[in-house]
This record gives structure tokens, C-alpha cells and sequence, in this order.
């Protein structure tokens, strides 16, 4: 097998000036396969089976195996490979936005520290179920939620995942206090619906579909379905081992952390409503408008779109902090507390 070759070398075995190639390489126009490294280095394949093995592996699993230093055909052996990082990375890479996805990709480096990696999914699904859950209440402003979070005690091990996972059966009285909290708050906040507008209300609704979309880490299927083959580990007809959590526990999350999504963007989405109920002759305060009204051909598009703007902000701190997840999970780095200074004065300790 035929190694690749740095893309400065085949321009000069080519005759093809090196701006030249690399112009193509830029525009995606090169008439050869080709591969970027983990640090931008243009590869060119010179080997068919190779590149048939490069077309299907992910660019992150291709960094990964670049990190460890093998060849991509056997680095899923290698020691100190993950396949939950592996996992993880790829989704991650697939979900940020293009310009973030370099910087996914030097996430391949810590991944292949030299370090057991026995340790990962539980460290994950401490993240999942604890940390960032509790950055996420404390960044869309549900403070006593949050510290009820990361009051929550470390998952470790299978024993303490099972007891521990948030919406899990063990933590059935404990949910109900967080529920009474996150409602609580929502109700006194001014975003919360209004009663008295029916109108104003429904319209602004027809924007809350696009974060049927929003790629927090606890919404999306992709990630779903890589840790669900991963959770499990059998032995035998009867012996099953705990890794992680499995689809359903992820799915369960949604319920858990979607109040706060939905109270930061409604102001954007009922302002943008308004103006609509305003242009169709439509008043706020009106019942709920008949299907065919023309004030929904213009509410679905525009309420949309307030709502994408709205949680773009949001969407990209989750990104950046799932990044930061990843390399201290990677790594077997503590997770950064909450400022104590967020703590509420009434809450206890």
C-alpha cells in the first residue's frame, strides 16, 4: 500500500506549479483524491485501496487515526483508542457549524493522549447528565435549577450512572423538585406564554418548530443512535455491563432542559408575531385564528426565523462547551465548576 504523498510533492512529479495545486486543492477541483491532516497538510492518495478506505472513513476518525499515529486501516485496535470518543467526535464534527470544524479536529489530539481510556463514557455521561445541563440552566438564567444540577453527585461507575442519571427511576423525587423549580421560574419570567393574547400566542408558536433542529448535544438523534450500540457491553445470554447511557436515556434529556430553550427564544418569536397579527389585521387579543388565515403563509417562515436567531448564541456556547467537554474527557481532566457568585443566596448549601 502506497503511502500519500504531500501535495507540494505531486505538483513537482506533475510539472504543476504549487499555487496551482494548491488553488485546486482550495477549490475542491484537484483531479486526485486527496485528504487534509489534522493540522491542514494537503495528502494526496496515491493508492486505490486507499483512497477506497479513505472515502468512508469520517474526516474525524481519519484525524484520529493521523493522532495515533497508524495507518487509518487498523487504528480502531490501536491502544489508547476510544470508540465513544470516536463516536462523539465524529457527531460533533457533523453538528458545529463548518467554520468550527477545523477546530473539531484538532480534538483528535487529546483524544489520542497516552492514556487508558476505560474511563470515557461514564465521564460522558456525567457531562450529559450533570455538568453541562447545569451551565445550560445557569446560562438561559435558571439559577437554583442549575445548582441543583451540579449538586448532583459524580458519575463514575455503572453502580452510580444508574443511581445518578437524572431522569432515571432513582431519581424519580428529585425530578419533581427540579420540575417545581424550572416551572416556578418560567412562570415568572416574562417570557412565559400569555393567556390573554390566544392569537399573539399561536402565531408566535409556528417558530418553535426550528428548534425541532437545534443541535444541543441533548437533542440530537445522531448522537443517539452512535452511543446506543455503545452503552451495552453482553456476556454470555444474561450478563449485561453498564458503559453509559443508551438512546433512551438521551432521549429522556430533552424533557429534562427544553423549558429554558423555549423561554430565551419566545420573545423573539412573540415580537416577531406582532407585527404580523399587525399587517393581517389581526389583534393579539383575538381567539386563535381559522386554518387558511393569511397571517400563518407569513408566521411560519418569519417566526422561524426569529427563532434561529434567537438561540444561535446559545447554540454556539453549547458547541464550544461540548469542545471543552470532549478534550477534558479525553484527557481525564476535572470539569470546570460553577462561579459560586451564581448561587442563589437562598438556596441551600
Amino acid at each position: 500500500m502506497t503511502p500519500p504523498i504531500p501535495l507540494s510533492q505531486w505538483a513537482e512529479q506533475n510539472g504543476i506549479p504549487r499555487r496551482t495545486a494548491y488553488n485546486w486543492a482550495k477549490n475542491n477541483k484537484l483531479p486526485v483524491p486527496f485528504h487534509r491532516t489534522i493540522t491542514g497538510r494537503v495528502m494526496v492518495l496515491t493508492d486505490d485501496e486507499e483512497q477506497d478506505h479513505a472515502d468512508r472513513l469520517h474526516p474525524f476518525s481519519q484525524a484520529y487515526a493521523e493522532a495515533l499515529n497508524l495507518p487509518a486501516a487498523v487504528y480502531t485496535g490501536a491502544s489508547y483508542y476510544s470508540q465513544v470518543l470516536d463516536a462523539w467526535g465524529s457527531d460533533l464534527y457533523d453538528t458545529v457549524d463548518p467554520e468550527l470544524r477545523p477546530a473539531v479536529l484538532h480534538l483528535a489530539l487529546p483524544a489520542a493522549c497516552n492514556r487508558p481510556k476505560r474511563d470515557v463514557f461514564f465521564r460522558l455521561a456525567d457531562w450529559l447528565a450533570r455538568v453541562e445541563p447545569a451551565a445550560w440552566y445557569a446560562e438561559t438564567g435558571f439559577l437554583k435549577a442549575a445548582w441543583m444540577l451540579r449538586d448532583r453527585p459524580v458519575i463514575k461507575d455503572a453502580d452510580s450512572f444508574l443511581r445518578g442519571w437524572p431522569t432515571g427511576a432513582h431519581s424519580f423525587e428529585w425530578r419533581d423538585q427540579l420540575d417545581d423549580v424550572v416551572e416556578e421560574y418560567a412562570e415568572q419570567n416574562a417570557a412565559s406564554p400569555d393567556d390573554e393574547e390566544p392569537a399573539l400566542e399561536l402565531v408566535a408558536e409556528y417558530g418553535l418548530i426550528a428548534l425541532d433542529n437545534a443541535g444541543f448535544v441533548w437533542r440530537r438523534e445522531s448522537m443517539r443512535n452512535a452511543m446506543e450500540p455503545l452503552a451495552r457491553q453482553r456476556a454470555g445470554d444474561k450478563t449485561v455491563d453498564v458503559l453509559g447511557p443508551d438512546r433512551g436515556d438521551l432521549w429522556d434529556l430533552k424533557a429534562l432542559l427544553n423549558e429554558p430553550m423555549y423561554t430565551t427564544v419566545r420573545p423573539a418569536a412573540r415580537a416577531t408575531a406582532r407585527l404580523l397579527c399587525a399587517q393581517t389585521g389581526v389583534a393579539p387579543t383575538d381567539p386563535a385564528p381559522a386554518d387558511g388565515h393569511p397571517v400563518y403563509d407569513l408566521a411560519y417562515p418569519a417566526c422561524k426565523a426569529a427563532v434561529r436567531a434567537a438561540i444561535a448564541p446559545l447554540l454556539h456556547s453549547a458547541h464550544v462547551r461540548e469542545m471543552e467537554a470532549f478534550r477534558l474527557v479525553a484527557l481525564g481532566k476535572p470539569f470546570p465548576e460553577l462561579p459560586t457568585w451564581l448561587r442563589p443566596v437562598d438556596q441551600e448549601i
